[in-house]
């Protein structure tokens, strides 16, 4: 995980410096000789020529900027004089930094002027590829990827398999055509059948994805990530212990990493608890330094409800590291799992940081749940955002859903008015207002609300159907209701709660057939008792008394104490 991602500044030697400025030697001290010990490794030897002042100036800066821990000035100086001098060496060691300090921007830029100097060259076109497609830049990235992929690089397709479940279906479906244009010209290529493979898996395509995989695995038996992603597959293909044999005889041969973390993950799918932890202590002691494995073993293993081997990861890590608001925030969970509300209050209380903040203050406020607790709360919240003034809004949102939890809404509405005192504009903080106004029957103050939020945010479909659905089950403003809800539904056609919406609009204005029609949308979508009331209602109208007592008692069954479900039934004379 990002946090426990050890990596220190690394400077650049004064070897390595002098490596990109070999051609300088007529600049420099005589004394200042290359002494005979070994070079850093260099994939390219240096080209010989000079640099002009300026540039050994930039770049004495930037080795003077390493040493003093400052990497956004090495690596602004090396990008310049990279772009500004078109030289090969500089351009390369640009593209380097860019990626020690993990700057994409910075090396995709460097990548495209290294393959402009070097375009024979597959490496820089592998970098950019790999940076295109993680910025979703598929017009770009698909003809450096076809480039890539012909040199078999690995870097393009790590960097398909991340992108891919966030590509939209379309994205997904041009590196799709791509990768079957080039299986069709060379259909023996394992990293290619791979990288569909890996594709198909996020449109759920498990078992074309699963052929493509043992190809590649015939080809290549020895092909790890193709390993990993068949037994990824077989698991959620639903053939888990096939998965899990694979895995242990490769085990039995090798050591492998990765192949031992997907193993334990999947024995704790299948319920394997001890020999789960058998293998992540294993993990532990092969890996000891692996600091961001041990903190995705404390996770994984408080996602199975492994509570006390969870405790040991994370207090591993909290004495190698000491505590932090992550470590905080993990170590509280814990400690509220096992019953120990003190030692988790003190937890959460010391989160500080981003983005466990809010998550620790959401648990606490399940913690402190008493009455004589809203002293001591209300306190941690106002501290908290004397401390993280830009979380200021989502902490008054957490107290006043807090005191609205505890029955006390008018205390929670005057939270929400000193919130939107500070933050005017806040929409989530408007809207939050507004719907706690329309409970407390202030539907002038719910409309001010969600009339400032819509001239802040027109297209807000939450809030046009949020006060058109106020406006026609509140009142007798149908026609106002219909126009706002059915901006809402342009915008989210397929909403269940706008569906909802439009359909008990309609009912109101006496169109039954109509409503009926939105109102099967909605239920198909969301079988919720709010929408089933209005469908049943709807069916009872139109003389459908059995659909609608049918409904109902569907409803019932899943939510025996239902008000609005019990209530509609008495409005049709069912129950008394």
């Amino acid at each position: 995980m990002p946090l426990f991602h050890c990596s220190p500044f690394r400077p650049l030697s004064a070897l390595g410096l002098a490596a990109i400025l070999s051609a300088c030697t007529h600049l420099a001290p005589q004394s200042a000789a290359i002494p005979s010990q070994k070079q850093p490794e260099q994939r390219q030897a240096t080209p010989q020529g000079s640099f002009e002042a300026a540039t050994l100036y930039a770049l004495l800066v930037a080795e003077l900027a390493a040493q003093r821990n400052l990497p956004q000035v090495t690596l602004h100086n090396y990008m310049r004089e990279a772009e500004r001098t078109e030289d090969i060496n500089i351009t390369r060691h640009a593209a380097q930094l860019a990626k020690q300090y993990r700057d994409p921007k910075s090396r995709l830029k460097a990548a495209l002027l290294w393959a402009k100097l070097e375009p024979d060259n597959p490496e820089p076109n592998s970098i950019a590829a790999a940076e295109l497609i993680r910025k979703g830049d598929t017009e770009r990235a698909l003809p450096l990827l076809k480039t890539a992929l012909a040199n078999g690089t690995l870097a393009t397709i790590d960097a398909l398999s991340e992108r891919g479940q966030k590509m939209s279906p379309e994205e997904r479906s041009s590196y799709l055509t791509l990768l079957d244009q080039l299986l069709e010209h060379e259909p023996a290529q394992p990293k290619t059948l791979y990288a569909k493979a890996s594709l198909l898996r996020f449109d759920n395509d498990l078992s074309p994805a699963l052929t493509l995989i043992q190809q590649a695995l015939n080809l290549d038996p020895q092909f790890d990530r193709a390993i990993l992603l068949e037994a990824d597959l077989q698991a959620r293909s639903g053939h888990l212990d096939t998965a899990l044999g694979h895995l242990r005889e490769e085990l039995n041969q090798r050591q492998h990493k990765q192949m031992r973390t997907l193993y334990t993950r999947l024995l704790l799918k299948k319920g394997q608890f001890g020999a789960a932890q058998v293998q992540a202590k294993l993990l532990n002691t092969q890996h000891p330094d692996d600091h961001n494995l041990l903190f995705y073993l404390g996770v994984l293993m408080l996602e199975h409800n492994q509570v006390d081997s969870s405790a040991t990861f994370f207090n591993q890590l909290a004495e190698q590291f000491g505590t932090n608001s992550t470590l905080h925030y993990y170590l509280g969970r814990i400690a509220q799992l096992k019953q120990q509300r003190d030692t988790a209050v003190q937890h959460f209380q010391q989160i500080g940081a981003s983005p466990y903040l809010i998550a620790g203050l959401s648990e606490l406020g399940k913690l402190l749940n008493q009455p004589t607790d809203e002293t001591q709360l209300r306190q941690i919240y106002l501290d908290s955002r004397n401390k993280h003034p830009d979380q200021s809004p989502t902490l008054f949102a957490l107290e006043a859903g807090w005191l609205s939890g505890q029955g006390k809404q008018q205390q929670a509405l005057r939270v929400y008015t000193e919130a939107l005192t500070l933050h005017p504009q806040n929409t989530q903080l408007l809207y939050n207002r507004a719907m706690l106004s329309e409970q407390l029957d202030d539907l002038a103050q719910m409309e001010q609300d969600l009339t400032q939020l819509l001239g802040l945010e027109p297209d807000n479909a939450t809030a046009l159907n949020a006060l058109g659905y106020s406006l026609t089950d509140r009142t007798d403003r149908h026609q106002e209701a219909l126009i706002l809800i059915r901006k809402a539904l342009k915008l989210k056609p397929e909403d269940p709660a706008i569906l909802d919406s439009m359909g008990w609009v309609h009912y109101n204005l006496g169109d039954d057939l109509l409503a009926l029609q939105y109102l099967l949308r909605a239920y198909e979508h969301y079988p919720d008792p709010e929408i089933a009331t209005h469908l049943g209602l709807v069916y009872w109208r139109l003389g459908q008394s059995d659909n609608a007592q049918k409904i109902w008692r569907e409803a019932l069954q899943r939510d025996p104490d239902n008000t609005q479900i019990l209530n509609a039934m008495r409005q049709a004379g069912l129950i008394s």
